[in-house]
């Protein structure tokens, strides 16, 4: 397990600082203020004290975007004294906005414990919540989630599912790991697979599921 994080650590990483860092995710959110566009275009053009007043200006209005493209260059010290635990604290802000980026980002400082305590389980659900917007960094990043277990149940299945619907989409990564899942997998288990990565759906729904019966168990403990 340990030798697994330490051997994701640089992909997760490389993963994060190349997450959205085009302005295609910006422009299809049509909630995204002036400010914060004005921030990302100068962010794109790594003119980083341009960028740091735009989106100090959109975060204090409370704008996710702000809130994840400032996080970043707290997180690389870029046009800001780098700080991890603001880093944090602003892809939290994200996250609960339900922004993919800001909730990708947290769930990898999670993993790694990077300027916030570790916790899998959290980094897990996360994960799961922006794979669900159809993101697909999330959904390469889930797919390891479930190969080494790592806040969840290992499951190949799950795996080998998001790791090929998501190289089906060009992502050499996930291309990689699936092929080499393919050593590991009996043909049942191979078609189970396949079939789901045709319907994510009844993925999610099931892992809905799950998380409502687990939910029910710690309520029932407690009382």
């Amino acid at each position: 397990m340990l030798k697994c994080c330490m051997m994701l650590n640089k992909k997760l990483t490389i993963m994060l600082l190349s997450i959205a860092f085009t302005l295609s995710a910006l422009h299809a959110d049509s909630n995204c203020s002036a400010n914060a566009q004005e921030g990302a275009i100068s962010f794109y053009h790594e003119n980083y004290l341009e960028a740091q007043k735009y989106l100090s200006k959109a975060s204090e209005a409370g704008d996710p975007s702000a809130h994840y493209y400032l996080g970043i260059m707290y997180l690389n010290g870029q046009g800001v004294p780098a700080n991890y635990q603001e880093a944090a604290r602003l892809f939290e802000l994200a996250a609960g906005k339900n922004h993919a980026g800001g909730q990708i980002a947290l769930g990898v400082l999670l993993i790694e414990g990077i300027g916030i305590p570790q916790n899998f389980k959290r980094a897990a659900h996360l994960l799961t919540l922006a794979a669900k917007q159809n993101n697909q960094d999330a959904q390469a990043i889930l797919g390891w989630i479930y190969k080494y277990g790592v806040g969840v149940r290992e499951n190949k299945i799950i795996a080998y599912a998001l790791w090929n619907y998501v190289a089906a989409k060009g992502d050499e990564w996930a291309r990689i790991n699936r092929n080499y899942m393919l050593l590991e997998m009996t043909e049942e288990e191979l078609y189970k697979a396949q079939d789901l990565s045709l319907n994510l759906n009844v993925l999610w729904n099931a892992l809905e599921r799950k998380s409502a019966n687990t939910q029910k168990r710690i309520k029932k403990k407690k009382h």
